[in-house]
């Protein structure tokens, strides 16, 4: 047997294979569609992701599930409308209903019927950390903060001005001054939480206020000996605590603190961060609830990240955002791995569907080979149809988007070979000529039967490859026969 002849049996197999793997491509995507294998995949591996070790534990399950019920993941699950996609849908419903009674599994998207099969890690980032309010937290701690430090400082300057107004026996001594520095302080508050201004600023103007206030207090009584005494042990003290910088709680103090509460005063943390956050539980009990309950493995996971944060970004409101992107990035790296996973799985699911198709459609390997190589009538129908289906398919040049390139291309493929498909006697089926060709190669085996099982199982496992991988290697084949090269683009 010579060279060309080899290469032109290598092309009819890698076509039949070509052809055959188009179909299974297809009943395997129609199979995962109507039982949602991806995005019940994609849940499964988010509840690892989240619990670790607890996976089954229905209290960390039912965190799952009500994060999916989040509306930023809600919006990814949209569903096809019009009847043929609905009446679809209900059989797919259905037949995921009767399969959890009979087996008594639980549904593994809670109230839902279906889930989504792709989560941007930006919006599970989000997602998540909205869930368990740690921006709204870190917010409403910062607001605390600014209130305490106006209060403190404001309290001090009341105990001065009492002083002073015992001292003159004059109860309205700077009373309006007072009056108008308090409102400018709720003002500069009211800014922080509308967002008008961020906290630093929040801080600097407080301080100002509060300064300017002093210095116009002690304008004002310089020639007053008595008061100017009082002014002069007393305010500098208060202009000197003003003047500290106020150091803000690390996003890793305030997840150690919502995490670890029970152990609050050992942490070894700031009291008055221990105050704040015990504040914040009094004023707002529901913001906090939600991290009560949280997967031990999460919470380690998240404080892992934070601590990465500290190095990344200044301030508590940056390093929540920079939490997020770390959050992100984790989302990325495991759902890498359960892709892999995914595509381990779903490459057996691809050989067994391919070992039935080749049993449903007697695609027997070696009865192929031993008929393409006897059969030159055969190989050249199938060679000059192959040739066709690859000038019909040239390649393109690269574009942004390579999966979408080679799911048209495949697209084309399909067209292209739908049409030649009618014009050459492949050597597959059920029809006389073939089993009796199959039945006279039984007759060179020892056991009845053993060749056309090697042979369906050897065309299942090619099946499995995908038509992307039997159609590029046609193409390379084509070219060595044609020019002795490879094909253009290829390396």
């Amino acid at each position: 047997m010579n060279l060309p002849v080899v290469l032109e049996i290598a092309i009819g197999l890698v076509f039949i294979y070509l052809i055959l793997s188009l179909l299974t491509s297809e009943i395997q995507e129609l199979i995962a569609i109507l039982l949602q294998w991806r995005a019940e995949h994609l849940k499964r591996s988010i509840e690892s992701l989240l619990t670790g070790e607890n996976v089954d534990d229905p209290l960390y399950q039912k965190f799952t599930d009500d994060l999916y019920e989040s509306p930023l993941l809600r919006s990814l699950n949209q569903e096809a409308k019009g009847l043929f996609a609905t009446a679809f849908r209900r059989i797919s419903q259905s037949l995921s209903h009767f399969y959890h009674s009979v087996t008594g599994t639980r549904n593994i998207f809670g109230q839902q019927t279906s889930g989504p099969s792709y989560i941007p890690a930006e919006t599970f980032s989000v997602a998540l950390l909205q869930k368990l309010n740690i921006e709204q937290i870190s917010q409403k701690i910062s607001e605390l903060m600014v209130r305490k430090f106006s209060e403190k400082r404001v309290l001090l300057l009341k105990a001065i001005l009492d002083d002073l107004r015992n001292s003159l026996g004059d109860n309205s001594l700077l009373e309006s001054e007072f009056g108008h520095l308090q409102q400018s302080l709720d003002q500069n508050m009211d800014d922080f939480i509308r967002g008008r201004i961020p906290r630093s600023k929040s801080f600097e103007h407080g301080s100002a206020q509060i300064i300017q206030f002093i210095n116009n207090t002690e304008t004002l009584l310089e020639n007053d000996h008595h008061c100017k005494e009082i002014i002069r042990k007393r305010l500098p003290y208060v202009k000197q605590t003003i003047s500290q910088p106020q150091i803000e709680p690390t996003v890793v103090e305030v997840l150690r603190l919502l995490f670890e509460e029970d152990t609050r005063k050992t942490a070894g943390l700031s009291p008055w961060l221990i105050e704040i956050v015990d504040q914040l539980d009094k004023e707002h009990p529901g913001l906090l609830k939600q991290v009560s309950d949280l997967p031990p493995n999460l919470k380690q996971t998240l404080l892992s990240l934070a601590e990465q944060t500290r190095m990344k970004a200044e301030g508590l409101a940056a390093e929540v955002r920079q939490l997020e992107t770390e959050v992100a990035n984790w989302f990325n790296h495991s759902m890498e791995r359960a892709t892999g996973v995914y595509r381990r799985n779903a490459k057996g699911i691809g050989i067994l569907i391919g070992f039935f198709v080749a049993i449903l459609i007697n695609a027997d390997t070696l009865n192929m080979i031993h008929r393409l190589s006897k059969d030159s009538l055969l190989r050249e129908s199938i060679t000059q149809a192959a040739n066709q289906i690859v000038e019909q398919n040239s390649p393109v040049p690269p574009v942004a988007h390579p999966g979408e390139s080679t799911q048209n291309r495949l697209e084309n493929v399909k067209n292209s070979v739908n049409t030649v498909l009618d014009e050459i006697p492949l050597p597959i089926g059920w029809d006389t000529v073939n089993i009796k060709e199959q039945e006279s190669g039984d007759r060179r085996w020892p056991i009845p039967f053993l060749q056309r099982l090697i042979g369906w199982f050897v065309t299942g496992i090619a099946l499995s490859m995908g038509a992307s991988f039997w159609y590029d290697l046609l193409q390379r084949v084509m070219y060595v026969r044609t020019t002795g090269g490879k094909p253009e683009g290829k390396s």
